[in-house]
C-alpha cells in the first residue's frame, strides 16, 4: 500500500518540474538525562510513504521520474552489540522495496545527481539539513498535500484499521467484564493493555483514559489511579495501533453492572446523541451539522429532565450545550489519533463554544474515517461560573444540576469508515443499556 501512497503523493506534483520531495524518519528518544529508549514509532508521514518502522531513516522522491529513493542509517558493528542485527542495503531492499537504496550519508552525493531546483520538506531540521547541503528547501506545499492524501485511505489502510479495532473491541470487552467496586483504575488499564498486547499490538495510539466517578468529567483525564467506587460509572477511553493505524472507542457503563435511574436518564441522551448521528454519517454531510445535531438533542433530553428551562431555538443560540458537551463531536482517524486534514486551507474553525473544538470541519467523502463521540459532562469549572451568570443561569435549574456535580460524565464513541452510501463501523462493544448489563453479568 506504500507504493500506491507514494503514487498518490507525487501524482500531485502534475507539472514537469525537477523538484525532489525530502522527508526524514523518526530518530529514538529518550528519558531525559539518561540513556533510557522510550519505545520507537515512526513519524506518520514517513510510515505512510515507506512503512519502515525503524529509526533514522530518510527518503527521497522524484516526481518527474516517479523513483523512490530510500536512504538508511549506517551502522557499524558496536551497534549491533548493542542493538542487535543490522541488515544489508540488500536487505532493506528487500524489505522496503525503494528503486534506489543508499545511506544517509550519502544524501549530498544523491541531491548532486539529481540537482533539484527546490526540495520540498516539512520538519525545520529538514530544511536546515538541506540548505547546509546548498538547496533551496520549500516548506509549502508538502504538510497540506500529504494531509489531503492521507484523508481519503487506501485499502490497506481501511484492513489496518480494520485489525486495530477489533482488539480494541476484544480489549474494551474484557475490561467491561472484569471491572468491579473496589479496583483501582489502573487495573483496568492493565486489562486492556495486555489484551491488546497478548492480541499482537505492543503500543498504543494514545495514553487511554479510564476514569471513574468524578474523574470522567475531565475530558482528557491521565491519573487512572483512583479507586472505584459502587456508584460510579466509569469512561473507558482506549484504543489498539495495528502497524500505526489507530482504534479510538469509549464506552461508559457502571462499575456494580447495573444502571441507575439517574445514570440511565442521562446515559440515554448520550446514546440518542450518538445513535442519531450514525444514522445520518453518509457522504455529503458536514460534520458541523452532525456537531450540532448532537447539541440538540443533548437540549431536548436535558429539558424533559427539568434540568433546563427554555426553548431549545433560544438554548441553542445562547450555546448552553456548550456547559454540558464542550468538546467537538469527532475527528478524523489514522496514522494518528487526531488524524490530519480537519482544517485544509481556507477552513476556518468556528468560533462558538464546542464547535470551536471541532477537530475536523468537513464535508465527509468516501474513504474518510472518523469518530463519532457525544458526551454530556456536569463539570464544576464551566457550571458554577454559568450559576452566576444571569444571560447563563436564566436557562438553567440551578438547584438541580447542582445536585449532578458529583456525576462526572457519559461519553461513547464509534469509529467509522464513510462508504458510498453511508458508513462502515468499526466498533464492536457493546453500547445499549440493555446489552452492556447483559455482558456484564
Amino acid at each position: 500500500m506504500h507504493k500506491l501512497h507514494r503514487e498518490r503523493l507525487q501524482s500531485l506534483f502534475n507539472e514537469p518540474t525537477n523538484d525532489v520531495v525530502y522527508l526524514s524518519g523518526a530518530s529514538v528518544t529518550h528519558r531525559y538525562g539518561t540513556d533510557f529508549e522510550y519505545p520507537f514509532r515512526q513519524e506518520s508521514n514517513f510510515l505512510y510513504l515507506t512503512g519502515v518502522q525503524e529509526p533514522d531513516f530518510a527518503l527521497v522522491l522524484v516526481p518527474s521520474t516517479g523513483a523512490y529513493h530510500l536512504l538508511a542509517p549506517r551502522r557499524d558493528a558496536m551497534y549491533a552489540v548493542w542493538m542487535g542485527f543490522v541488515r544489508t542495503p540488500e536487505q532493506l531492499k528487500q524489505a522496503y522495496a525503494p528503486d534506489h537504496m543508499h545511506f544517509t550519508d550519502e544524501l549530498g552525493d544523491l541531491l548532486a545527481s539529481l540537482k533539484p531546483a527546490a526540495v520540498h520538506v516539512i520538519h525545520d531540521h529538514d530544511a536546515a539539513r538541506i540548505r547546509e547541503l546548498g538547496y533551496t528547501p520549500d516548506q509549502s506545499i508538502l504538510t497540506d498535500a500529504l494531509a489531503w492524501c492521507r484523508v481519503i485511505k487506501s485499502e490497506g489502510e481501511k484492513s489496518e484499521l480494520r485489525k486495530a479495532a477489533r482488539t480494541a473491541s476484544l480489549a474494551h470487552r474484557e475490561v467491561m467484564k472484569s471491572i468491579r467496586p473496589g479496583m483501582n483504575e489502573c487495573e483496568l488499564q492493565a486489562i486492556h493493555e495486555f489484551t491488546c498486547t497478548r492480541s499482537g499490538m505492543r503500543h498504543q495510539p494514545y495514553s487511554g483514559i479510564f476514569a471513574s466517578g468524578v474523574g470522567a468529567a475531565v475530558l482528557h483525564y491521565v491519573e487512572n489511579n483512583r479507586f472505584i467506587g459502587e456508584d460510579d460509572l466509569f469512561l473507558m477511553d482506549a484504543g489498539a495501533e495495528s502497524n500505526g493505524y489507530a482504534a479510538d472507542f469509549t464506552r461508559t457503563f457502571p462499575a456494580r453492572g447495573t444502571f441507575s435511574d439517574r445514570q440511565a436518564a442521562i446515559y440515554d441522551i448520550g446514546l440518542t446523541m450518538l445513535e442519531s448521528c450514525l444514522a445520518e454519517a453518509r457522504p455529503g454531510v458536514a460534520m458541523e451539522d452532525l456537531h450540532l445535531k448532537a447539541a440538540r438533542l443533548l437540549l431536548e433530553g436535558f429539558l424533559n429532565l427539568g434540568l433546563i428551562r427554555g426553548e431549545v431555538d433560544e438554548l441553542m443560540e445562547a450555546n448552553i450545550f456548550a456547559l454540558f458537551f464542550p468538546h467537538g463531536l469527532g475527528h478524523f482517524l489514522g496514522l494518528d489519533t487526531h488524524d490530519v486534514g480537519g482544517y485544509p486551507k481556507g477552513v476556518e474553525r468556528i468560533d462558538r463554544p464546542g464547535l470551536r473544538y471541532l477537530r475536523a470541519r468537513r464535508v465527509l467523502e468516501p474513504g474518510m474515517v472518523i469518530t463519532i463521540e457525544p458526551g454530556i459532562y456536569f463539570i464544576p469549572a464551566l457550571l458554577e461560573p454559568a450559576f452566576e451568570n444571569p444571560e447563563q443561569a436564566r436557562f438553567l435549574n440551578v438547584e438541580s444540576l447542582r445536585s449532578y456535580l458529583d456525576f462526572g460524565g457519559i461519553r461513547i464513541e464509534d469509529n467509522l469508515i464513510i462508504t458510498d452510501d453511508g458508513h462502515e463501523n468499526l466498533t464492536d462493544v457493546p453500547k445499549s443499556r440493555a446489552d452492556i448489563e447483559a455482558w456484564m453479568r
